[in-house]
Parts: structure tokens; C-alpha cells; sequence
């Protein structure tokens, strides 16, 4: 399968090797290109590949690192481009929001480089082929310009290939994209897609119909469209019908490394990418194809199984998960925090690492007095580098950790089997999930929570069937605000670290409040005092799922948090990212959001 979808990029290449790479402001307009069918579907995938182009931190970006902008993630000290966007003094030459602008913009240059002269094709080909390929072609193009839209509002609107001297263009106002981007998708043409395509040629690379009507919900619901969200959402979820499904999740509770080991690998890993019924559509990797890696594992984990410790989750998001009964840890009798990860949500230890537990096989403990760990692959101890050695400062909660805990969610055993980040190779080829049925309940669920009128029973049947997968109680309340703020926790747990939280507050109005404030992580572990790591805060949770803490203990005594970093947020500014510098300094009808 890989190695079709690999020779037609090659054909793509060889025909416009000479521009993929350049920024679309100085891209290719050949006018005879592509000439055949085969040239036109290597340039579809060469435009499905350019989502997989450009990493960040080493991660697929921006759907594995924007989680860490925003209340739900934390970083290792030295980030330092990450903290000046979490505290409100990043400046136009910030390199993330350039690498993004950038991509958006690539991406673009191959869409159009196919879709300028693919009207000369029509009479060479099949119709409905022709139409596939085009929905495609616009659709890839809506969901990059919805991203440019929600990172930096108004945006130029290019619907072709520039040359050198048509390069310099003004920002559309970003209602007027996202009517041209839904208008270029309307059901007629995407209906021309199979439902699916074909598994065992295409996996999931190619958007099919169903993901297509997915994707269009996705982009009304991110600007208010709810009615016509409901419309897609509700269509996309009856093609998926016997399609796809929600994947089985093992939701043992391990107390303990000895006891085992968390796993949601069969969705998250490679088994879920090469076989679950979840995948819709993902950015595909391979070591077969140039830079078609990132090394995202060794990004996010242990340093006892050689990884990076650099991003993790905050201590807000563990406090956020719910006991087993439903209810936050403030509300809950069952929760204890001497034993804070008993009777929890399944998926804090499923997609989020703790100490006393293991990963990869091997422990992970941030006790100071357990200078080694078992390496249950091997049975024997082996140095715990989290807290013992000349680097155990960059461990998760060393002095320049990210904060005790590290992401679990993609993390898979094959890593440590087959040594891909012992700090040789570091590559990883694990596809990036864009639409997982999971999430489309979710867009389902938000829309008729939102919408006029919308159908609330639906809503909660969408929300529940998530829970139930994870053995957590059905959500009964049947109103529009006790469904609202069910979404919104399922929104924050079931999608953390896969890149929507970010766009979440900003879509909510509640950015502000989430983006503001200290990020807290565990104390450090000592050697009077071992277990400081486990937190004595008691946080307060509103009904948005924003954890705040002011200093209030279960105990009573001293509240033993520490702070990461105190994140600000600037009105009318931080709403959206700055336009990059270089942009500024090319393009003379280009205006700077404000603030910046």
C-alpha cells in the first residue's frame, strides 16, 4: 500500500522537483501540469503528504504540539519559544507560528499546482473519478485554510498557483474564506467519493466520504455554523455505520509497576493505525519516503527508556480527570489524594504517565530514594535516569523537566522492542490520526448541544457512548448547560494531546481564563520527604473543566505545588498568532494583527 502511494509521489516529484520545497510565494505555475490522470493523482498524494512535511520539537505539526500552548500541557524548561506565546510576549519572528503559516501555504502551492489545469483532464477521464479527485483536492485546501483562519484570523485567500511577480496579496476577511471553502465542497461533488476507500490500497490517507462530511462539520462547527454541523455530522455518522467504530480500550487499573501496564496502543499506536475501525483519515509517515519521519515518541517520553522528557501533561489536566463514580475529585468520596490515581477515569493512566508506573516495560518513579527501576522486558533493575544521573535534571520533574508527568496516549511497546529511541535513529513513523470516529461524536454532540433547536437526546447518546467505552457512568442530565459541560470534558480528556485544546477555548470564549494564571507541577521528591511529588493542592473546578488552584490543601497543611511558569493572556491580541515577520517584510498590503 505504502509503496503505490510512494511511486506516485516520485512521479510528482520528478515532473516539479525543482519547487515542492520553495515557499508557495515563489512556487511553479507550469500550465501543462498534469497532463494525465497518473500525474494527477501523484499530485494529490504529494499534497496529502505535505500535511506530514513539517515537525516542531520533532512532532508532527501543529496536531501534536499546539495542546502545549494552552492550559492542558506543560514544557521543559528551555522552551523558551513556548512560554513567550503562553505569556503573551511572543513577537512576529516566533517560529512557530511561521513554521505554520509556511505550511499552510506549501500545502496550498501543490493543491493549486494540480487543481489549476485539472479541468483539461476532464474529458481524459472517468467523471466520477474526476470529481473525486477534485472534492479531494478542495477539501485538503478548506481544512488548511480553516486552520490559517483559526490561527491567525484574516488570512489571503489564493485559490492558484503564483508566480514571481503575483505574490503580494491582501488578508480576506476570515468569514468570507470559510463561505469559500464550504462553498467549494458542496455535497453534490463530495458525493462522488467512495465511503470509504479501499483499506488494504489506500489505508487511511485519502479522504472518503464520510471523513469528507466529518471534515465539513468540523469546519462549520469551529465558526458557529451549528445547524449546518448537526447537517454533516448527522450524514457522516450514517456512512460510518458498519465503517467505523469506536475501538475497545483496555481499562484495567494497574496501582503499581508490578501490576502491569496501561496500553491504549491498539488505538493510538501502530496497531490502531495499521487496523482500528476508529481511524478515519491520518498524515502518513514512512522511512521508506524522504523526510516523511518525526520523532515525537522520543519527544514525549521517559528518559528511562532513553526519551526527551520535553512535553507532558499539566498538573491541571491530571486534577481535571473524574473518579470512577462521575464526579470531579472535589466532589467525589472515592477520591483520596494520598492515593490520588485510584478510582479515576480510566483514561488518566491510558493516556497520561504517572509515577509507579510503568511504560515501554520499564518503571517510571520520581521517588529520589529509587536510584534504579525494573525493566520488566529484561527482569532486571535498571538505572532510573528520571531522578538519578549526570541528566536527570531534564527528567519529567527534574529542575528542567516538563512537570512529573509525561503523555502516554501514543506510546507503543514496538518502540523499545525494536530500539527506534535509544538516541541512534530517534525516527518515527507512527501516522498522525486527523479524524477518528471518536472525535466526529464529539462534533456531533457539540453541534446539537448548540445549536437552535438541536437534538439533546442525540447529543447525550453521542457523549455516553465515549464514556462507555471506558467504563465511566452515563451522563443523565438531559439540559443544554449539563450537556454543554459534559462536552466540554470529554473534549479536554478523550482529545488531549492530539491538538485540539487550543482551538477548543478560543471556539468556547473561555481562552482568557484558560490561558491565564500559574501552571503548577508536583514538588520534588527528596530524600526527607520522597513522596512530595504527590500533590496536597484541592484544586476548584467550574463548569467549563478549568482547574484553578489558590492555595488550598486537603490537609491543611503547606501547599506543596510548585510553579512552572505563570501563563498571561492579552485581550485582542492572543485571540490568534501574529502574521511572521518575513511575511511583513514581503508583502506590502499584509497588516499585523493587533498587538503585535
Amino acid at each position: 500500500m505504502m509503496k503505490k502511494i510512494i511511486s506516485y509521489i516520485l512521479i510528482f516529484i520528478v515532473a516539479v522537483s525543482c519547487s515542492l520545497d520553495r515557499y508557495y510565494e515563489n512556487g511553479p505555475s507550469t500550465g501543462t501540469y498534469p497532463s494525465t490522470p497518473d500525474e494527477a493523482l501523484s499530485g494529490l498524494l504529494a499534497c496529502y503528504k505535505g500535511l506530514a512535511n513539517t515537525t516542531v520539537q520533532y512532532c508532527p505539526f501543529p496536531f501534536r504540539v499546539v495542546d502545549q500552548l494552552s492550559d492542558i500541557g506543560a514544557i521543559r524548561a528551555g522552551g523558551s519559544q513556548y512560554e513567550r506565546m503562553l505569556t503573551s510576549v511572543a513577537t512576529p519572528t516566533a517560529s512557530v507560528p511561521k513554521t505554520a503559516y509556511s505550511k499552510i501555504y506549501k500545502v496550498a502551492g501543490r493543491i493549486h499546482l494540480v487543481l489549476d489545469n485539472l479541468d483539461n483532464l476532464e474529458s481524459k477521464m472517468d467523471a466520477v473519478e474526476f470529481n473525486q479527485l477534485k472534492a479531494e483536492l478542495l477539501l485538503l485546501r478548506a481544512f488548511i485554510y480553516d486552520m490559517g483562519c483559526q490561527f491567525y484570523g484574516d488570512i489571503p485567500f489564493i485559490d492558484h498557483c503564483l508566480s514571481l511577480t503575483d505574490y503580494e496579496y491582501a488578508r480576506t476577511p476570515k468569514a468570507e474564506v470559510i463561505d469559500r471553502i464550504l462553498s467549494d465542497i458542496p455535497d453534490d461533488l463530495i458525493d462522488n467519493l467512495p465511503v470509504q476507500w479501499p483499506y488494504s490500497q489506500w489505508g487511511t490517507c485519502r479522504i472518503g466520504r464520510a471523513t469528507a462530511y466529518a471534515l465539513k462539520a468540523q469546519i462549520n462547527l469551529n465558526w458557529g455554523r451549528h445547524a449546518e454541523a448537526a447537517r454533516c455530522s448527522k450524514i457522516a455518522m450514517e456512512l460510518s455505520d458498519g465503517v467505523y467504530a469506536l475501538e475497545p480500550l483496555d481499562v484495567t487499573y494497574y496501582a503499581t509497576a508490578d501490576d502491569g501496564e496501561p496500553s491504549a496502543s491498539n488505538l493510538f499506536g501502530f496497531a490502531g493505525e495499521k487496523g482500528s475501525k476508529e481511524w478515519m483519515w491520518a498524515a502518513q509517515y514512512n522511512k521508506l519516503a524522504a523526510a516523511n519521519v518525526h520523532q515525537m515518541t522520543y519527544t514525549f517520553s521517559s528518559r528511562n527508556v532513553n526519551g526527551a522528557s520535553y512535553f507532558g501533561p499539566s498538573q491541571s489536566l491530571m486534577d481535571t480527570f473524574e473518579c470512577t463514580d462521575g464526579k470531579s475529585i472535589v466532589e467525589s468520596p472515592l477520591y483520596d489524594w494520598r492515593n490520588p490515581w485510584a478510582n479515576r477515569d480510566p483514561r488518566l493512566d491510558l493516556y497520561c504517565l504517572r509515577s509507579d508506573t510503568r511504560v515501554m516495560g520499564v518503571g517510571y518513579n520520581l521517588d529520589v530514594t529509587k536510584t534504579e527501576v525494573m525493566d520488566y522486558n529484561t527482569g532486571k533493575m535498571t538505572n532510573n535516569n528520571d531522578v538519578y544521573g549526570n541528566k536527570s535534571e531534564y527528567g519529567a520533574n527534574g529542575k528542567k523537566g516538563p512537570g512529573g508527568y509525561l503523555w502516554r496516549k501514543f506510546v507503543d511497546h514496538r518502540y523499545y522492542e525494536n530500539s527506534e529511541i535509544t538516541g541512534k535513529s530517534m525516527e518515527d513513523e507512527l501516522d498522525c490520526c486527523l479524524m477518528r470516529y471518536a472525535t466526529l461524536l464529539l462534533i456531533d454532540a457539540e453541534a446539537n448541544i448548540e445549536m437552535d433547536g438541536g437534538d439533546l437526546d442525540r447529543a447525550r447518546n453521542d457523549i455516553n457512548m465515549i464514556r462507555e467505552r471506558v467504563s465511566m457512568p452515563k451522563v443523565t442530565d438531559n439540559t443544554q448547560a449539563g450537556l454543554r459541560k459534559a462536552l466540554r470534558y470529554e473534549r479536554k480528556v478523550e482529545l488531549c494531546a492530539e491538538g485540539y485544546r487550543w482551538f477548543d477555548i478560543r471556539r468556547w470564549g473561555i481562552a482568557d481564563k484558560a490561558v491565564s494564571g500559574k501552571v503548577y507541577a508536583p514538588g520534588f521528591s527528596t530524600k526527607n520527604n520522597p513522596k512530595n511529588y504527590i500533590s496536597n493542592a484541592k484544586p476548584a473546578i467550574d463548569d467549563d473543566w478549568i482547574v484553578k488552584y489558590d492555595g488550598s490543601t486537603w490537609d491543611g497543611s503547606k501547599f506543596n505545588l510548585r510553579t512552572l511558569l505563570t501563563m498571561i493572556y492579552t485581550k485582542n491580541r492572543d485571540e490568534v498568532w501574529p502574521i511572521p515577520q518575513n511575511e511583513m517584510e514581503t508583502n506590502s498590503l499584509m497588516v499585523q494583527n493587533p498587538g503585535y
